[in-house]
């Protein structure tokens, strides 16, 4: 029997392309296995052990070269993954704690220095807005208006009271940032605030209390049973009381040091009652006038500033006429009720102009005014004795307005400001020393603020 064969198959990949190596043995032309028969023409051996190119040589290597191009790709996209991971996750604790954080913007519609038994502090209108990160729904916090009490010095809140909410203004048409004032009734000794034309507080700085007497006030008097339409504080030179209206459109004014309500035309009556018709209500009073009037005759700019002290007949918490002084004769004059005595000059006229009173008693005038119209021009602070002698004059960086001032003690404080073109406006306490003139810079009232 013939050694050959006519169909050899690789057997190990079945080709039956093969090369004959010598008699007996093979090599598949596919996979490169050598084999040999045996005599027998039967058995197929296989040798395992080769070295040899396949001829899809070409294809293993261009296989090769898109792995490689592919891992080329793959890998920085894997890289770029794993970071972007990691940053996803820092950023999601960042936002994580930026949530946990709620930022604050305060409107103030009206502050002013108060004595907190001994202690400075400022008595805070404001309008609030809470600027969370997530629906107003489950905020914890509300967007209105607040009252409160602030330590002048570190700017601690001493205590503080949502007015009215945000959605309950809109609702009942309300505006506490319109109409809104705050004065202090020596007569009556109590600081009263008007909110809005239509409500009345009674703030207590000794207690920290801010107490609504919108009803109080009126107990008794049948002429306001209808209820309060409008009320706000009469011009001091009247008095110190407020003008009412009920809801019937009835016109009253209101005296609390007396717990008077007037007509209109029994007020008007009053004002003009000489002292010996005023029943034993009446003492005798001085104080401190500041006039203000132009240098020439071609310019309205009030430039020139005097001091005068003034001594009246005063109806005790009851209806006045205080209008003394003529402004257009600069002169003054008594008034329809005789109760105009004398006034004094206290001081030479002097170069002033925005000249204000910051504070006055028996003793002491302070005084605040600029000394030119130049847009920088500086803060003056002067205060002087019940003789009109100067003690001290202070100058800082102009203020765009001053509020105050409450004596403390041995110091007068202030709120001052100063406008800020591109950042929020800068507001401060400040305390002057009457002794020294030293003045110190209290707390801050920020315009926006973080809190967790």
């Amino acid at each position: 029997m013939a050694t050959r064969i006519k169909a050899v198959k690789c057997p190990q990949c079945g080709s039956e392309k093969h090369e004959q190596l010598d008699e007996k043995r093979y090599r598949c032309l596919n996979c490169g296995t050598e084999f040999f028969l045996d005599d027998d023409d039967i058995n197929v051996n296989v040798n395992h052990h080769y070295d040899f190119q396949s001829s899809n040589f070409l294809n293993n290597d261009l296989s090769t070269g898109i792995k490689l191009a592919i891992g080329a790709v793959v890998v920085p996209l894997i890289v770029v993954f794993v970071i972007a991971i990691f940053l996803t996750t820092s950023s999601s604790g960042s936002s994580s704690d930026s949530s946990s954080s709620t930022t604050v913007r305060d409107l103030y519609t009206l502050v002013s220095p108060m004595n907190n038994k001994g202690k400075p502090c400022i008595f805070y209108l404001v309008e609030r807005n809470f600027n969370t990160n997530y629906s107003s729904t489950g905020s914890k916090y509300v967007n209105g208006y607040y009252m409160g009490f602030r330590d002048a010095i570190t700017g601690k809140v001493l205590k503080e009271q949502l007015f009215m909410s945000e959605d309950d203004a809109d609702k009942q048409s309300i505006s506490p940032t319109s109409d809104t004032e705050l004065s202090y009734l020596k007569q009556a000794k109590h600081w009263y605030l008007v909110v809005a034309g239509r409500f009345v507080y009674e703030v207590n700085p000794a207690s920290l209390t801010i107490t609504d007497v919108s009803q109080s006030f009126f107990k008794g008097k049948q002429a306001m049973n209808t209820g309060i339409a409008s009320i706000k504080f009469i011009y001091p030179a009247d008095g110190e009381g407020f003008k009412v209206e009920n809801n019937i459109a009835e016109s009253y004014y209101y005296f609390p040091a007396t717990n008077r309500l007037y007509t209109e035309e029994a007020f008007n009556y009053a004002r003009q009652l000489p002292p010996s018709q005023l029943n034993g209500e009446v003492r005798d009073t001085l104080y401190w006038q500041l006039i203000s009037k132009s240098p020439n005759n071609n310019t309205d700019r009030k430039g020139l500033l005097r001091l005068w002290n003034i001594h009246a007949k005063y109806h005790l918490g009851d209806p006045q006429d205080f209008v003394f002084y003529d402004w257009f004769y600069g002169t003054f004059s008594s008034d329809r009720g005789g109760r105009f005595v004398s006034a004094t000059p206290m001081t030479d006229w002097f170069v002033g102009f925005n000249g204000q009173f910051i504070y006055q008693d028996a003793h002491y005038a302070l005084i605040y005014f600029n000394p030119s119209l130049a847009s920088d021009a500086r803060s003056m602070f002067r205060l002087y004795d019940k003789t009109g002698k100067i003690l001290w004059t202070q100058v800082l960086d102009r203020f765009s307005e001053v509020v105050g001032g409450e004596r403390v003690g041995n110091v007068i404080w202030i709120i001052g400001k100063r406008n800020r073109r591109n950042t929020y406006d800068d507001m401060h306490a400040y305390g002057f020393d009457i002794a020294t003139g030293k003045w110190e810079k209290g707390a801050e009232l920020s315009t926006e603020y973080t809190i967790e």
